[in-house]
């Protein structure tokens, strides 16, 4: 049975939510788990055996050993003001476990302090308040941030709900798919959010939303998967001429209308290899991609892999597949294949 090592760091005024919810997923994973089970301890570095969070939850937690021989999997680090003031003294530890090969998750305030000790790292993702506030104070447009990104073996998240997704993702589904997909069932997810979707916005951000019927054009988008529209006719949806429009997207989506509509059909292209046993031809032409080459060539760009490397591992999967574990009201932990929203359709707007 292999045993995996998880800390979770807190300080004073860490977040509540963020904690139950990873806690919760990885004691589900051990409920269900057959082969793989999570060793998990809370730790912190203040003085103190208590911690606070938000002035209504006491935690106890031991003392976070930094010079310790057994270092753990991954090291999850909560957001929260505590841990903004401690953040300094934790980032030799942090670059330490990233050097040794473990796992590091930083949820919320903890990714926005470490996109402030390395700015140039690449793209990285915080809560999209705190990415208002900082645009608002430097006066640049806000863009979209995704609910978690991975760069090596950091993955900063926007934390909240999102705990959940990122501890599903990055932490059971690599050790075991079916499990993490089960773990998901339990906790009537409808799927396991992919890190790629955005977050939501800010009232501001989806009033400008509203004037660029961004609706109306991502509807459009996905109704014309097969058969993509050009940009001139999503314009014409927007009520904008070719340039506005472009400008005007790229400014609210991080992306040109192009790009985000490519990946509105590699999405669906995704959902079809997984959900379906239509050809990787099939699945190419379905989405409008005119050769397969080309929709391959796109689809491992966005997600890292061949689609039909990607459609073998689930073959092998499905096929000896794990007994089925009895739930609590009668069901099974089964395993679907999820497939991730298009990032628009999952924000508020």
């Amino acid at each position: 049975m292999g045993q995996h090592r998880v800390s979770i760091l807190i300080e004073q005024g860490f977040v509540p939510t963020e904690l139950a919810l990873v806690k919760d997923v990885l004691r589900i994973a051990n409920r269900l788990g057959n082969a793989v089970r999570f060793d998990c301890q809370t730790c912190t570095t203040g003085g103190s055996n208590l911690v606070e969070g938000l002035g209504e939850v006491l935690i106890r937690a031991s003392a976070l050993e930094k010079e310790s021989a057994e270092l753990p999997d991954c090291l999850i680090v909560l957001g929260g003001d505590g841990i903004r003031a401690q953040f300094d003294s934790i980032k030799s530890h942090l670059c330490k476990l990233e050097r040794t090969g473990r796992s590091v998750i930083l949820m919320s305030d903890a990714a926005a302090e470490w996109r402030r000790l390395f700015p140039d790292h690449g793209r990285m993702t915080i809560h999209w308040e705190k990415h208002q506030a900082d645009c608002d104070v430097e006066n640049r447009q806000m863009t979209a941030l995704p609910l978690y990104a991975r760069i090596g073996r950091v993955t900063t998240a926007a934390g909240m709900t999102a705990a959940a997704d990122v501890v599903l993702a990055t932490v059971i589904a690599p050790l075991s798919p079916h499990l993490a997909e089960a773990v998901a069932n339990v906790m009537v997810l409808e799927r396991i959010r992919d890190g790629s979707e955005c977050q939501p916005r800010s009232i501001n951000q989806t009033a400008l939303e509203g004037q660029c019927k961004l609706h109306r054009v991502i509807a459009a988008m996905e109704a014309n998967v097969e058969e993509p529209l050009t940009v001139t006719d999503l314009a014409r949806t927007a009520d904008l001429s070719v340039r506005q429009f472009e400008r005007n997207f790229k400014a609210l989506m991080g992306l040109p209308p192009n790009a985000f509509y490519r990946m509105v059909r590699l999405r669906r292209a995704k959902a079809l290899l997984e959900q379906t046993m239509l050809s990787i031809n099939e699945i190419a032409m379905a989405c409008g991609f005119n050769s397969t080459s080309r929709f391959s060539r796109h689809y491992a760009d966005a997600f890292g892999d061949l689609p039909s490397r990607r459609r073998s591992q689930l073959t092998k999967r499905v096929a000896p597949m794990l007994p089925a574990r009895k739930l609590q009201g009668g069901g099974y932990a089964g395993a679907p294949f999820t497939a991730p929203a298009v990032c628009a359709s999952s924000r508020t707007v």
